[in-house]
């Protein structure tokens, strides 16, 4: 086995060894007596090129004809020869079946009876006389009589004469119906892979899922004509759904197979490079697929089994390295365990095609086999991928449950604060109160503190209930609604306006009705530009708010005459805890950062200008609707 591989390798890589010579054709004839069931074709078969598809069964009695060796794939026209004598008392109806069972145009000649029968998947197998998986035909032999059969196969696609042999009736059909059975379970359970992971591959999203599938899909098609079961499963079809399970087989299996591999091997990620190699590769592939039903089609089959036997060498060394760097991942090393029979099973198909030097039924039993071993190792894989992907999800699950227990005590804490902030805030409100009425209007210093104790107190309030209120996220999250853009300025003067009623004024202009916004988080940052404007500003300045609209945005600007921000401070203004040089001990360097966040939940931003005549112009800039 090891050796046939390497034969397989070896041919591959560096190209196709020549086919032993055969020497003039003296086969023996094959007796036919014994109680055998069948009779075998080895050793009993001359065989005859025929380049131009020319000859006729007339010409062939004195053509070069030479001894049939074991031979791989070909093409365009063939003639086999056999002489069979009927012992004394053996029955004198045999059948003669052959396969490769996929050969377009397939005749059988006995010129000695003046017999011809047509065969081939070229003619639907329900118009056949005789159907089977394999090419059939039905002999009647004359008793102790030399009588020389001939066959004539003709296929572009391809020829493989293979397990030829004259069956006695009843023992070919017993053959068929257990060959059928055997191949039915095999199919159907490559069925009900494809099913059972094509159906979780949607449920789940997974592309590997689904990309297995396909594959899994495609050595179903290939194997439904390799094995003759497409005859029976479509009998009123002719050659070209063979061909086209046969291409969807062989050029889809191999772009499913390198697609498959790079998706499971992480290649986009591990190796870029080889990414690129596969997809391309594939992609070629798939391609290939147009020209199923064309003379080109022949010319891809080469090819295609040499990419497949790189690809799965090339998969195999990615996978070794991938193990080797992580020698714990289990699902690793069942993927590098998969490629191990296709590279056998591949290697020994290419050698069958280029030479004559492996038999085509070694190729053929050994690709099968590791087909079959190659998807069982996959299907392993595939469960306990599924099986580590559910692990993986409960973890997520009770991960998500905890959080959600966290969030809910966070929430609860958030409730809790929120009142006993409140509540220390009703005191110094009620107590401003008290001192204001003991005051009345006897010193206007002390009422003017009042009042401005009253509206700290008020913005603070409103900040918490804002920020803090039990219907917003932990997490600053804007809450978008339909709201008036002129009602949000004429709050914001309206709660700035005291203690000096005149120092805030407003001007709007082409503002639109409505636009969805958090009116509270943009209340918030109008009154801390304010608040900034006042604080750097002097004593009785006029803080201008204005409002305006256009070009599909509102911007909400605050201005003042204040000293205005260094040019060298302008790029941190808004960083979170920046404080202008000038400005140190005035501020926590908070506000124009929560200024500028507020902006970015609205998508939008917030700016800074120097005001002519001095002062500064802070703007907070929003989407409006179209």
């Amino acid at each position: 086995m090891k050796r046939w591989f390497w034969v397989a390798l070896v041919l591959s890589l560096c190209g196709a060894f020549a086919a032993a010579p055969a020497g003039a054709a003296h086969p023996r004839p094959l007796d036919l007596v014994g109680d055998a069931a069948s009779f075998p074709l080895d050793h009993h078969l001359a065989v005859l090129e025929d380049e131009g598809g020319s000859l006729d069964v007339d010409q062939l009695v004195g053509a070069d004809w030479q001894d049939a060796p074991r031979r791989g794939l070909a093409s365009g026209t063939v003639w086999y020869r056999f002489t069979a004598v009927r012992a004394p008392g053996m029955p004198a109806d045999w059948i003669l079946a052959f396969g490769e069972p996929d050969i377009d145009d397939v005749r059988v000649f006995v010129p000695d009876e003046n017999v011809e029968i047509r065969l081939g998947r070229h003619i639907p197998s329900a118009r056949l006389a005789l159907a089977a998986r394999r090419h059939v035909a039905m002999l009647t032999l004359p008793e102790a009589r030399p009588v020389t059969v001939y066959i004539r196969l003709a296929s572009q696609h391809k020829i493989r004469f293979e397990e030829a042999a004259l069956w006695r009736p009843g023992a070919l059909m017993f053959e068929e119906v257990r060959d059928s059975t055997l191949f039915g379970l095999h199919f159907g359970v490559l069925a009900v892979i494809v099913t059972v992971h094509a159906l979780f591959g949607f449920w789940l999203r997974d592309a590997t899922m689904l990309l297995y599938a396909l594959y899994v899909g495609t050595n179903l098609c290939r194997g439904l004509t390799h094995s003759g079961l497409a005859a029976v499963v479509f009998p009123a079809s002719g050659g070209a759904v063979n061909y086209m399970l046969s291409g969807v087989g062989l050029l889809g299996g191999v772009a499913a197979f390198i697609f498959m591999w790079d998706n499971i091997l992480g290649l986009r990620k591990a190796f870029p490079v080889m990414h690129r190699i596969y997809t391309s590769a594939a992609t070629v592939m798939a391609l290939g697929l147009f020209s199923l039903m064309s003379p080109a089609f022949p010319l891809l089959v080469g090819p295609a089994l040499a990419t497949m036997l790189l690809a799965s060498i090339a998969s195999t060394v990615l996978a070794a390295l991938l193990v080797w760097r992580d020698p714990k991942d289990v699902l690793l090393k069942f993927y590098l365990l998969a490629f191990l029979p296709v590279m056998l099973g591949w290697g020994t198909e290419v050698a069958a095609k280029l030479t004559a030097m492996v038999p085509d039924d070694m190729g053929r039993q050994i690709t099968v086999a590791a087909n079959m071993t190659h998807i069982a190792i996959l299907s392993v894989a595939m469960a306990y991928r599924l099986g580590r992907m559910q692990r993986e999800g409960m973890r997520a699950e009770i991960n998500l449950a905890g959080e959600r227990m966290a969030r809910q005590r966070l929430r609860t804490f958030i409730d809790m604060a929120t009142h006993e902030f409140k509540t220390p805030l009703a005191v110094i409100d009620s107590a401003a109160q008290m001192v204001g009425l003991f005051n009345g209007t006897r010193h206007s210093e002390i009422g003017d503190r009042v009042t401005t104790i009253r509206r700290a107190v008020k913005r603070l309030v409103s900040l918490i209930e804002t920020c803090l209120a039990s219907e917003r996220d932990e997490t600053m999250a804007a809450k978008l609604r339909p709201v008036a853009p002129a009602m949000i300025v004429q709050q914001a003067a309206e709660r700035n306006r005291e203690p000096n009623p005149i120092g805030v004024t407003i001007e709007a202009s082409s503002l639109p009705e409505s636009c969805f916004a958090d009116a509270g988080l943009l209340g918030i940052a109008l009154d801390a530009l304010i608040d900034n404007a006042r604080r750097y500003g002097p004593e009785n300045q006029v803080v201008e708010i204005t409002a305006r609209g256009g070009d599909g945005r509102i911007t909400f600007s605050v201005e003042d005459r204040g000293p205005g921000i260094p040019d060298d401070e302008v790029a941190f203004i808004f960083d979170k805890y920046y404080r202008c040089v000038g400005g140190a001990g005035t501020g926590t360097g908070v506000g124009l950062h929560l200024v500028k966040t507020i902006a970015e939940l609205h998508a939008g931003q917030a700016s800074y200008r120097p005001r002519e005549g001095g002062g500064a112009s802070f703007g907070l800039t929003i989407p409006a609707p179209p």
